[in-house]
């Protein structure tokens, strides 16, 4: 590497010098250059400075018009032209999203690599600004000022803005974005709570919000759980319902307020969560009539559940 080094200087001191190095050693100096061309572009279009990001790019084709980042860098130059993109309602906002992930994200990962990111933060954060006057809009979510701090990596004005969602705590929406951003300022502990309630109230999207989360510990109980629960069906959809109750068996010490039986939907998943939670309650004071007649009843609405639990309570009075 230090060798092809020497070459592309060497090159550059002869080309200066009216000497005409070798073709290998012309190649790698006009690459060497062409990067450093591109390279400005790229800085010059995260600092949000559009003239000048036009104006290195001119130099860039000029030098080397077939350049492998020249068209992606041309369409994030007129994106930066263009914005702000019309956002004065959900509806406008939800559009500005759909420009913004079909056609500028993908540009920025062909010409930015890792940087991307980077670009795309202030879109989201202008975006999240300008969402912050509108309430939540059940019919356009993602132009909720919650879901766009999250993209811009501002997770403390994500939970401001999912706690002012009315009756937030049985909106999947408000309860997804709590537990991601709750993950992300507070850890695992803060997050609990609403990823359970999501879970309960809106199973399919629990898989999003895990993803979103990527915790190790959490991931590993997710795949737990699908290995313990073989009885079922690990592609419904809804599955996920049951991830709480079988997280209060494996983990008692950990306790999950998600709310009483009557602020959850009578499902029978929801009843195998609340009679779990009430047999962990029940255990504080060791044997009892109380405590045979709660297990009697988790027997009742789930069997395997049921056998699940009283597996464990063995291992544990071993």
């Amino acid at each position: 590497m230090i060798q092809k080094f020497r070459h592309a200087v060497s090159s550059q001191s002869d080309a200066m010098n009216g000497q005409v190095p070798s073709s290998g050693q012309l190649d790698l100096f006009l690459h060497s250059r062409a990067a450093v061309l591109a390279n400005d572009v790229i800085d010059t279009l995260i600092a949000r400075d559009a003239v000048r990001a036009a104006e290195c790019l001119d130099r860039l084709r000029a030098e080397e018009p077939t350049h492998r980042t020249c068209k992606a860098l041309e369409a994030l130059c007129q994106i930066l032209r263009e914005w702000p993109f019309p956002s004065s309602s959900p509806t406008e906002i939800a559009e500005a999203i759909r420009r913004l992930e079909t056609d500028t994200h993908p540009a920025a990962l062909a010409a930015m690599g890792d940087k991307a990111g980077e670009f795309m933060r202030p879109f989201w954060r202008d975006l999240a600004q300008a969402a912050g006057p509108h309430v939540y809009d059940a019919a356009f979510p993602q132009s909720y000022s919650a879901a766009l701090y999250l993209r811009c990596g501002d997770p403390e004005a994500a939970v401001a803005a999912a706690l002012a969602v009315a009756h937030r705590d049985d909106n999947v929406d408000a309860l997804h974005w709590l537990a991601v951003a709750r993950y992300r300022t507070d850890g695992l502990d803060a997050c609990r709570i609403p990823l359970m309630r999501l879970a309960l109230l809106g199973p399919e999207r629990l898989p999003a919000a895990l993803s979103e989360i990527d915790d190790p510990l959490l991931n590993r109980d997710w795949q737990a759980f699908h290995a313990t629960c073989h009885w079922l069906d690990s592609e419904d959809k809804t599955v996920g319902t049951w991830f709480p109750a079988w997280h209060l068996v494996e983990h008692p010490g950990i306790r999950i307020n998600c709310g009483g039986p009557v602020t959850l939907p009578a499902t029978r998943a929801t009843q195998t969560f609340s009679a779990i939670a009430r047999l962990l309650e029940l255990e504080k004071h060791g044997y009892s009539t109380a405590l045979v007649s709660a297990r009697s009843r988790l027997r009742e609405l789930d069997p395997d559940m049921f056998a699940f639990y009283m597996a464990r309570r063995n291992v544990g009075h071993r």
